[in-house]
């Protein structure tokens, strides 16, 4: 094959690639990746990805972590002109058994338009999140790369896993990959919103659909989502009288607003997700048969972080630089510290691990985090020697409060979780974050 073909084929595949060396030297980028990340090969040929990274160019790189762990990796970050890039880094290795050449295959995440018609506390939640796709070990890499292959189809896809294993980060990858990215992606949680509302948050209402309602009715989360995602996260907690409508709506791509006989048609991709085991709850009579086997078209089942060790150390990297950087600390984990994470169980999965770095961070004195940090126990319902109760309350309502916030986002989102007061939410949180991780009552 002569070096024009090569030439012809290396710019003109649909996906960007980045090419660097041993030493994570760029040696050439596509022009698919130029047109993606908005900068060119000249800018970046011949320039290590750390020089790159520390100038600003990359919030993170694929190929460093690949150099790091010897072994393929996924990420996502952000480019200095504003483009959000998935990279698949994959390490080439010489006959030496050293690396040679890391290649990287990049998709487009940027979001180029969503749906204005929610509020703003609703559009940071669902749509400008914008959490990063961190991953090394072979089970989560099998999870990104399926997650990529049915991405370009409308196909409807049921992720299942612990609660905390990252399914709405899942979601939010296929939405952005997909050939509706342009579209909006409509996140609603089924277990957060009260029964006797969720048929209207979902389907809409027509004007006097009850009593209360909105003179000019309202649209639904499926109409505002047309040409876009519908995530059902917790879809185990939806009511059976709306399972069968829900059902409809895969069939047949329409439904009927509350109160409503207009039949509406709706262009719509559903993702759904669970920590439930719905065939069971078929069996129990607690879900219905026929819409289990709609909903797992694609089954996606995203291991716990227990079973994929490996993602711990570069998870942990992760959130140590965004928290350093929110609270302009300078804090780094010692080995031993290190050593001590890979080996605990990890029952709240990566939510448990980043609340766990940003309390290390927040309420640590020294630079260097120390074993020490861990309570006894491990990282979930042990205290620390010698706590007293009030001590143990305030830590035990600290971890509660920003477990909820991870979840929920919003100081809104935890009030209705917890059962308190939004302005209670917001001023916990704030003594938390202002008094260096400490709640004084």
């Amino acid at each position: 094959m002569d070096r024009e073909l090569l030439e012809i084929v290396f710019d003109n595949v649909d996906n960007g690639i980045y090419l660097t060396d041993g030493n994570g030297v760029t040696i050439r980028v596509n022009r698919t990746f130029e047109e993606m990340s908005g900068i060119r090969n000249e800018e970046l040929a011949g320039k290590s990805l750390r020089q790159l990274v520390a100038e600003g160019y990359f919030t993170g790189s694929a190929s460093l972590l690949v150099l790091e762990r010897r072994a393929p990796a996924t990420v996502t970050y952000s480019t200095r002109t504003n483009r959000k890039l998935l990279v698949k880094g994959k390490p080439i290795f010489g006959a030496d058994g050293e690396i040679r050449y890391v290649v990287n295959t990049i998709w487009d995440l940027t979001v180029v338009d969503y749906n204005r018609e929610v509020d703003s506390d609703t559009a940071r939640d669902q749509l400008l999140v914008e959490e990063d796709v961190i991953a090394c070990s072979a089970p989560m890499m099998q999870v990104i790369d399926l997650a990529l292959r049915v991405a370009g189809t409308d196909s409807t896809i049921l992720l299942t896993g612990e609660s905390g294993v990252g399914k709405s980060l899942v979601a939010r990858m296929i939405h952005r990959t997909s050939e509706r990215k342009a579209g909006p992606l409509m996140h609603i949680n089924c277990a957060a919103i009260p029964e006797s509302l969720i048929e209207s948050e979902l389907f809409g209402y027509e004007p006097g659909a009850f009593t209360g309602a909105d003179r000019k009715g309202k649209r639904g989360l499926f109409e505002m989502a047309e040409g876009g995602t519908v995530f059902l996260d917790e879809i185990s907690e939806l009511p059976l009288h709306l399972q069968s409508k829900l059902l409809g709506v895969i069939q047949d791509k329409a439904f009927f607003r509350v109160g409503g006989r207009q039949l509406r048609s709706v262009d719509v991709r559903l993702v759904a997700a669970t920590n439930k085991d719905l065939a069971r709850m078929v069996a129990e009579g607690r879900f219905r048969e026929d819409l289990y086997y709609r909903l797992n078209v694609v089954p996606l089942y995203i291991p716990p972080l227990r079973e994929r060790c490996e993602d711990i150390p570069p998870l942990v990297g992760y959130f140590l630089e965004r928290f350093n950087r929110k609270y302009r600390k300078y804090k780094r984990f010692s080995a031993k510290l290190m050593a001590a994470l890979e080996r605990l169980p990890w029952r709240g999965n990566i939510r448990e691990l980043e609340n766990f770095v940003e309390r290390a961070v927040v309420t640590s004195s020294a630079d260097e985090v120390a074993l020490e940090v861990l309570p006894m126990g491990g990282t979930k319902g042990g205290l620390a020697e010698g706590m007293a109760l009030k001590g143990a309350l305030a830590e035990f309502e600290k971890q509660i409060l920003l477990e909820a916030e991870s979840r929920y986002r919003t100081t809104r989102g935890v009030a209705a979780a917890l059962g308190i007061s939004q302005a209670s939410a917001a001023r916990k949180l704030k003594q938390i974050k202002e008094n260096g991780g400490l709640l004084d009552g």
